[in-house]
């Protein structure tokens, strides 16, 4: 993601109020496949104002009665990301996973692009979304699921200040400068993960073996990562697993291993690419430095995954 926003993140009820099919229109743009409906398309108002960084988009909407829904046919396109909801006015109803959420002012819940949902707003009402990838997150896919469609604890101190925090960036975004707003990002995002452990709790967290090793792993995989040897072997010899055991926790992820190391490797290298501090060094050396040796073989990899080159990149952030 650039840097983009579908209407002045400053703007106030000045905002230019959209009809129905302009509406679900930019709802399409700033989010993922979406079917929208409402009852009184004829006198549907509203508006989306989002801003986007670092693949993560913070959008603050407003709409008269509808509803919305994630498709099963819809879950190809956009289904790597997660959607975390703030309600700000009016009231709603979430569905995901078999779980009915009804939503009230204040409450902040997550869910997942990859499965269907749906939200019923039976009049005005208003919300912000964050919008970000499930591979920025270093909690278990597992877990997290155990979470969707459910009231994250927004009543507790830590809620508040994530709550505070995310309301802010959007506005804060179009004030600061490059670097700032990446780190606001990355804030934001460990903001969401904070939330996520306090609704688990430290029992849910502890009690199962499995969870607390691919915890350990990760946090290896993340430390080793300048390491070009570091694949599968290496990381079951130091946890005194087999690599069978290992595929087998990272399969329940629905992931692989190596697919793990190297999406992690290239968010790094992505991430150093967008840094200023980091503008002397060759695209070559950042590659090197988490573990692509092969030049030509990091550039293949780094736009299959981001679909954009890191040359591309860097120069967006001079831009």
């Amino acid at each position: 993601m650039g840097s983009t926003v579908h209407a002045p993140a400053n703007a106030g009820a000045s905002t230019p109020l959209l009809n129905f099919n302009s509406f679900t229109a930019v709802a399409s743009s700033a989010f993922v496949p979406l079917a929208i409906n409402s009852e009184q398309q004829g006198a549907f108002r509203g508006y989306l104002r989002t801003a986007e960084i670092d693949r993560v988009a913070f959008t603050e909407l407003y709409a008269s009665a509808h509803e919305v829904e994630r498709t099963p046919s819809q879950l190809s396109q956009g289904g790597d990301h997660y959607m975390v909801g703030i309600m700000l006015q009016g009231s709603g109803m979430l569905v995901q996973g078999g779980r009915e959420l009804v939503l009230h002012e204040g409450d902040i819940t997550i869910y997942d692009t990859g499965q269907p949902f749906s939200l019923n707003f039976a009049s005005d009402s208003k919300n912000f979304v964050m919008l970000l990838p499930k591979d920025m997150l270093g909690l278990p896919q597992e877990l997290i699921g155990e979470l969707t469609a459910t009231r994250l604890p927004g009543d507790s101190r830590a809620g508040a200040l994530a709550s505070q925090f995310l309301l802010q960036v959007p506005h804060a975004l179009n004030q600061s400068f490059h670097e700032v707003n990446m780190r606001m990002a990355r804030t934001s995002v460990d903001l969401v993960e904070t939330l996520l452990t306090l609704a688990l709790g430290a029992e849910r967290l502890e009690q199962d073996p499995h969870q607390v090793l691919l915890r350990k792993i990760r946090d290896y995989i993340d430390e080793h990562m300048s390491s070009p040897d570091l694949d599968p072997h290496q990381v079951a010899a130091t946890h005194h697993i087999s690599t069978r055991h290992l595929h087998g926790l990272f399969r329940s992820q629905g992931t692989t291993v190596s697919g793990y190391i190297r999406t992690r490797r290239l968010e790094r290298c992505r991430q150093d690419l967008m840094n200023p501090l980091f503008a002397d060094k060759p695209v070559s050396a950042i590659a090197a430095r988490y573990g692509f040796i092969d030049a030509a073989h990091f550039s293949r990899v780094f736009r299959a995954h981001f679909d954009t080159t890191p040359t591309e990149v860097r120069a967006r952030r001079s831009s």
